[in-house]
């Protein structure tokens, strides 16, 4: 098993899907990761895009922090 490094931001989705334990939850589940990657891209489709405009994205870089809207 790999060793995860702590990040003051958030692992995106395609480094949670390539995490060796994410192939034995999703076979678990009846799926595989590509499965999973279609139920939530689905998912996300199906939510009202006005309840989102105020998150903001997860920072790329740890020395480019996110910082609030001034709006």
């Amino acid at each position: 098993m790999g060793l995860w490094n702590m990040r003051r931001s958030e692992p995106s989705l395609d480094e949670l899907l390539a995490d060796e334990m994410m192939g034995v939850v999703t076979r678990s589940a009846g799926t595989d990761r590509e499965g999973l990657r279609d139920m939530l891209r689905q998912l996300a489709s199906r939510l009202p895009a006005d309840q989102f405009g105020a998150v903001t994205p997860r920072c790329a870089r740890e020395a480019a922090c996110c910082q609030p809207s001034a709006a």
